[in-house]
């Protein structure tokens, strides 16, 4: 797990009173209680595809270079985003064959906790996703949305994604979605 060194902890565009930095390790299970938080509300479970326990692990290693940023409130973990480099559950894509031979990243575990949702953190949080994929080396990141998932459909697309086609990951429905870092706008 790597930290962002270039973060503020409080940006212009974050409310008195709350905070962003990069999870660490202890952050582990703050996240994934969030994630089951937002899991259990959710209208239709088809919307999101929690994390396993082993992909909780790999994130959290200090073995490899994912980044999550978390904005808190307090000691309250609100919202957040990853990238994460582990991308074999694309290789079923065979529009993706070359895009994987190149260095590609995930953007993933992108959630708000609903009561802070609309104010554009998502987007916010992505942006510096994408800048420290640039600061990496990437070249390709990849997301998915459930295609009835506005918000996120579109807020992937404000940072330059495009829909590849739609298709099944862990048995749900999901855009897959593509951005070549190399042809993207800052």
């Amino acid at each position: 797990m790597k930290t962002d060194n270039t973060i503020q902890a409080h940006p212009a565009w974050l409310p008195e009173g709350l905070t962003l930095r990069c999870l660490t390790p202890e952050d582990r299970d703050c996240h994934r209680a969030m994630s089951r938080l937002i899991y259990e509300a959710l209208p239709s479970k088809e919307l999101l595809i929690p994390m396993t326990e082993e992909e909780y692990d790999d994130t959290y290693s200090h073995l490899n270079d994912d980044v999550v940023y978390g904005i808190f409130e307090g000691n309250r973990l609100v919202a957040t985003s990853s990238l994460l480099h582990d991308v074999r559950a694309y290789a079923v894509n065979p529009e993706l064959a070359d895009v994987l031979t190149h260095p590609c990243v995930e953007i993933g575990e992108s959630m708000v906790l609903p009561e802070y949702r609309g104010q554009g953190w998502m987007l916010r949080l992505n942006t510096l996703i994408r800048q420290e994929a640039q600061r990496q080396g990437i070249r390709y990141m990849l997301a998915t949305a459930h295609p009835d998932n506005l918000a996120s459909n579109a807020s992937l697309r404000r940072l330059g994604y495009h829909i590849v086609r739609e298709f099944t990951r862990a048995g749900k429905r999901r855009n897959l979605l593509l951005l070549d870092l190399n042809e993207a706008q800052p």
